[in-house]
C-alpha cells in the first residue's frame, strides 16, 4: 500500500477528471479515452504536473455500467503506464462495486482511489466510517477521502469527520472541498499536516501557501498549458501572478460553462474539447448535449483562439 509520504511525493501538480468518450452508438470508445490522455502526454504531462482521474464525476461514471468502468480504469492505467499517477472512483451505492473495483485497482496498479460513503440515502456519518471501514478490510488500495458535497445527497462532510476517516490504515490522501468557506479552511489546515490533500474546493492560492500540492480541473482534457502555467507560478511563490494567470481563463470559461444548463460533468467538457480537435463524443441522458447552442460553441472556439 502507498503510504503518505509517497501519496504527497507523487500526487502534485492538476488533479484531470477525464473525459469518458462515449460513440454514437452508445458504447465506450476506450480507443478514444487512450488517445486524448496519450495526446495531453504529448503535450507534457508526468509526474509532478498531472494526476488522472479515471472515472471521476467529470468521466460520468453515474451512467457507466461496472464493466464499463473497469475497462476504463484499466485502459487508463495501461496507456499512463507509471508515466503519470493514477487515480480512481470507486463510489457506487453498492459497497460489493466499491469493493470490486478497489480491487481491480490493486490488480492494475493503480496506487489511489477517491473514497466517500453511499450518497443517494441520507448521509449519517457513523454510516459513513463503517462503509469505509468495511471496503478497507477487502483492499490495500490507498483511499482518498472524498468530500462530494455537491452531488447526491449532498452532504457536507466535516473536518471532525474527516479526522476520523484517515485513521483508517489505506486512508492516505483527501480529496478535500466544502461548500462552507469554514469547513474547507479548516480542512485545509487540519488536513494538509497529515495525508496527501487534493484541493477541490478553490482557493488554490491560498491552499498551496498552507502546503496543498494538487487541485482538481477539466481544463487540462483540452488545454493543460493554462493549468501547468497556474501551478509553475504558485510551486514560485508567485502568488499574485498565478491569480491572475487563473482568472484570465477561468472567469470566461465559467460563464460558458454555466451557460450550459443541464445535469452532469463530461456535457460541459465535450464541447471544448471537440473544438480543439480531440475525441469527444456524446453524452448520456440525463445529460443533454442539445442544450450546448451554436452561440455556446462559438464562444468557446473564440476563448480557445484567444
Amino acid at each position: 500500500m502507498i503510504t503518505v509520504e509517497e501519496a504527497k511525493k507523487k500526487f502534485r501538480g492538476i488533479c484531470v477528471p477525464v473525459l469518458t468518450v462515449i460513440q454514437e452508438d452508445g458504447s465506450v470508445d476506450i480507443d478514444g479515452i487512450q488517445s486524448n490522455i496519450e495526446w495531453m502526454l504529448d503535450q507534457g504531462a508526468k509526474e509532478g504536473n498531472t494526476i488522472l482521474l479515471a472515472c471521476g464525476s467529470g468521466g460520468d461514471f453515474t451512467v457507466l455500467n461496472t464493466f464499463e468502468r473497469k475497462a476504463i480504469i484499466k485502459a487508463i492505467a495501461e496507456v499512463s503506464r507509471r508515466r503519470v499517477p493514477v487515480m480512481a472512483s470507486v463510489q457506487s451505492t453498492d459497497i460489493r462495486e466499491t469493493i470490486e473495483l478497489c480491487q481491480l485497482c490493486e490488480d492494475v496498479g493503480i496506487d489511489l482511489v477517491q473514497m466517500s460513503g453511499h450518497y443517494y440515502y441520507t448521509v449519517v456519518p457513523d454510516d459513513v466510517i463503517a462503509w469505509i471501514e468495511e471496503v478497507s478490510k477487502h483492499t490495500n488500495v490507498g483511499f482518498a477521502i472524498y468530500n462530494h458535497f455537491y452531488s447526491g445527497s449532498k452532504y457536507d462532510m466535516s473536518v471532525d469527520v474527516a479526522e476520523r476517516l484517515i485513521e483508517i490504515p489505506n486512508s492516505v490522501a483527501a480529496k478535500w472541498g466544502s461548500g462552507d468557506r469554514s469547513n474547507l479552511i479548516q480542512g485545509f489546515k487540519r488536513l494538509i499536516p497529515k495525508v496527501a490533500v487534493i484541493n477541490n474546493g478553490g482557493l488554490q492560492a491560498y491552499a498551496h501557501m498552507l502546503g496543498c500540492k494538487s487541485y482538481i480541473s477539466h481544463i487540462p482534457n483540452f488545454y493543460p498549458q493554462q493549468d501547468w502555467k497556474v501551478y509553475e507560478l504558485l510551486e514560485q511563490g508567485k502568488y499574485t501572478e498565478a491569480e491572475k494567470v487563473f482568472d484570465d481563463f477561468m472567469i470566461p470559461y465559467t460563464r460558458i460553462r454555466n451557460s450550459i444548463n443541464t445535469a452532469g460533468e463530461g456535457v460541459f467538457v465535450r464541447p471544448f474539447m471537440e473544438a480543439a480537435g480531440l475525441k469527444a463524443g456524446i453524452s448520456r441522458l440525463p445529460s443533454r448535449d442539445v442544450v450546448v447552442t451554436p452561440e455556446i460553441h462559438t464562444a468557446i472556439r473564440s476563448l480557445l483562439k484567444n
